[in-house]
């Protein structure tokens, strides 16, 4: 017995022919892949997420405890918020947790560190906290570096001396401004004023 569609000229469902059970299938592999490097980002999972897999070349060895000890900050009062620092600390694979109060050095894989050295790049962790390079003359105010984080955000940037980055930590819970001194003994040294986040 023939298909009823068939003797009525009717036309199969597009699902039921073999170009809709291919497009079906290609989009349930994309949705797969999709989630599946969702949460491998959002876990934390990977060298390239953080230092607790850093096996990635890097011309700062991972030594202990900062190499620079933190000048005294000053505190500077203004409308909008409280700048603390400039802090001259170590910067290393190891990273830096700019929630600290003061900015602290990690000495070892450290899930509370906010940036790190990913080999001569300068790395937000977790990886959607965000930096901006502040390339205009000047330091930035708080609100500055809102506004670029807010339109120019990324991951990851190459630095060199001299580089300056404004730098969101997790949560938004506080803005930074980072600025490349010159390279010292097991990394670099970097100046750092911190301010209070959106969420602060």
């Amino acid at each position: 017995m023939s298909d009823p569609r068939q003797r009525s000229g009717l036309r199969a469902p597009f699902w039921e022919s073999m170009v809709g059970m291919l497009t079906a299938i290609a989009g349930l592999v994309t949705a797969i892949v999709g989630v599946a490097a969702f949460v491998y980002q959002v876990g934390g999972f990977g060298a390239a997420n953080g230092p607790q897999g850093a096996a990635a070349p890097s011309a700062a060895p991972s030594s202990a405890g900062p190499a620079v000890a933190p000048t005294t900050p000053t505190h500077v009062d203004s409308v909008q918020s409280t700048a603390v620092g400039p802090y001259e600390l170590l910067f290393n694979n190891n990273g830096v947790d700019l929630d600290a109060d003061p900015a602290t050095v990690a000495t070892g894989p450290d899930p509370s560190i906010d940036i790190y050295d990913g080999g001569n790049s300068i790395r937000s962790y977790p990886a959607w906290s965000g930096l901006a390079r502040w390339d205009r003359s000047g330091a930035p105010q708080r609100q500055d570096c809102l506004s670029l984080l807010g339109s120019f955000a990324t991951t990851d940037s190459r630095y060199i001396k001299g580089s300056r980055y404004c730098v969101r930590t997790r949560g938004d819970l506080h803005v930074a401004f980072v600025e490349f001194v010159e390279p010292i003994s097991g990394g670099w040294k970097i100046r750092v004023t911190v301010w209070p986040g959106t969420a602060s």
